[in-house]
């Protein structure tokens, strides 16, 4: 089993409950229902890119701490660093 650089379980639910907000709280937030956090939670759907990136932010976790959340496999995948015109290779 590979190791990421915490060897903790992160969950949606952990990561939720960490700040102490219900699902109806963090729905609120974002501008969704509570119904859709439960479909996250449960593996049952996964949200929209636009949605992680505001649910990261609310959670305040890195979109890779998120997508670790939804048993998303993200290794090989580079750390965020600033991106500079020219500095990284084209692979198309």
């Amino acid at each position: 089993m590979n190791q990421n650089h915490d060897s903790t379980e992160v969950s949606l639910k952990s990561l939720r409950e960490n700040l102490d907000l219900s699902q109806e709280q963090l729905g609120q937030r974002i501008n969704l229902s509570y119904r859709t956090i439960a479909e996250w939670e449960s593996g049952r759907k996964l949200p929209r890119f636009d949605n992680a990136v505001a649910l990261a932010r609310e959670l305040g976790v890195s979109l890779r701490t998120l997508a670790r959340a939804f048993r998303l496999d993200v290794e090989g995948i580079p750390d965020d660093e600033p991106f500079t015109n020219g500095s990284h290779k084209s692979e198309i």
